[in-house]
């Protein structure tokens, strides 16, 4: 791999993560690198190159080496591994001069959508994993600190802008599938409208509306090169996917009413269905996508199911 502005591949590959001395923004750069090898070993695998995939493999796990097991966030460390001091997870970094870009610790704590059953585990397994959710979606602390970056906030969650996105889907994956479907029902409700200001933040390659149409389809890719999407809680009532070849995935979703944002069972091609995530070799074949709604919340009706994710 080649270096370039923000990505010296030699100082990744030397120290395992970016020191903050050498590189600024190192614990955001950090963690999207390490998605970004994960992506690059799967495009490998593709091609048959084990050595490639091999070596990128090892490195899409560097985000581990900054995170903190005591303070239990990604912390920046300098380049002699010391962990940087003062460490406010509350406070906000714009585009240089501090460990994260446009935004903080507690929304960039998420960022590991290739491995999120490391990340579950790393949090402490899947109960521990949703009471950080939780304080994540619910806390109104703050560092005092102004971010231009940061807009349409639930909790700490900033839906106007992308590093907090995938990240209500998270429930799903750790057993809490109704949590999922009520934050994903009430961002698309209350975050965006039809007016000149109906977007919560920047759509920035489109990210604000992908979101969007995705969640009202039912549906959101949390790693979109995994080949698989997190169900959540549609808003449509129909619609039709045309396919590459030709074939239609029907989506019908029955609800008694507007309240009914919990689901309560879910079939595919008649068949029930009862995985929180649907594979896209599976939408590709078209039929019929059927969501039964409810008003009640359903408990863990879906499994997580993690080991296809």
């Amino acid at each position: 791999t080649s270096s370039h502005l923000n990505a010296p591949f030699d100082i990744w590959d030397k120290y395992g993560y970016m020191p903050e001395d050498l590189q600024s923004q190192s614990v955001s750069i950090s963690l999207e690198a390490s998605f970004d090898d994960w992506c690059a070993a799967q495009f490998a695998k593709r091609m048959g190159d084990t050595t490639a995939y091999d070596f990128f493999m090892k490195r899409a796990s560097n985000y581990r080496n900054l995170f903190h097991p005591e303070q239990g966030f990604f912390q920046p460390k300098d380049s002699q591994g010391r962990w940087i001091q003062p460490f406010d997870p509350y406070k906000y970094g714009a585009n240089g001069g501090y460990p994260f870009t446009e935004g903080n610790a507690w929304q960039y704590y998420w960022y590991v959508p290739h491995q999120v059953e490391d990340l579950i585990a790393l949090t402490g397994g899947q109960k521990a994993f949703c009471r950080k959710l939780d304080e994540f979606f619910t806390s109104t602390q703050t560092s005092g600190a102004k971010n231009d970056n940061a807009s349409g906030f639930v909790g700490l969650y900033a839906h106007g802008n992308e590093p907090s996105h995938h990240v209500a889907y998270l429930y799903a994956l750790a057993g809490q599938p109704q949590k999922t479907q009520q934050l994903v029902n009430h961002i698309a409700r209350t975050l965006y409208n039809t007016s000149s200001s109906g977007y919560a933040g920047n759509d920035d390659c489109g990210e604000m509306s992908a979101w969007y149409v995705f969640s009202a389809l039912g549906f959101y890719p949390l790693n979109p090169v995994g080949g698989t999407y997190v169900l959540g809680s549609p808003l449509v009532d129909k619609a039709i996917l045309q396919m590459p070849s030709g074939k239609q995935l029907r989506i019908e979703v029955e609800r008694p009413s507007r309240e009914a944002i919990y689901v309560r069972s879910i079939s595919l091609n008649g068949k029930a269905y009862k995985h929180s995530v649907i594979h896209h070799d599976d939408l590709l074949q078209g039929g019929v996508l059927r969501f039964v709604m409810t008003t009640k919340p359903s408990g863990s009706i879906l499994a997580s199911n993690l080991s296809i994710f």
